[in-house]
């Protein structure tokens, strides 16, 4: 799903990676978004990225709600590492399974 950048909240997954003016790459696919990402994207200029969706057809609210609810869970872990990524989406697919 393609959100805007200021739609996005930290623990937002990329589905593809995000690059700059001139090709540099900003955040890899899979990164787990921090406040600083979102900064740079800013900064860098970039409108919109593409997000993992993480369960089948969740409305964008729902997903943004359920990835910082468990973004706050993940605080301070290393979320460059794969397993931790995964880990994250899976918590956010369950996070999605368990909202009213």
């Amino acid at each position: 799903m393609r959100f805007t950048v200021s739609e996005l909240r930290p623990g937002a997954i990329l589905a593809e990676a995000v690059r700059g003016p001139g090709g540099r790459q900003l955040a890899a696919a899979g990164t787990v978004l921090t406040d600083q990402h979102l900064q740079v994207m800013r900064i860098w200029g970039i409108e919109s990225v593409e997000i993992e969706q993480t369960a089948p057809g969740p409305d964008r609210e729902a997903l943004l709600t359920a990835q910082r609810t468990v973004a706050a869970r993940f605080r301070g872990q290393p979320t460059e590492h794969a397993a931790i990524r995964a880990l994250f989406a899976a918590a956010v697919a369950r996070q999605l399974k368990l909202a009213p």
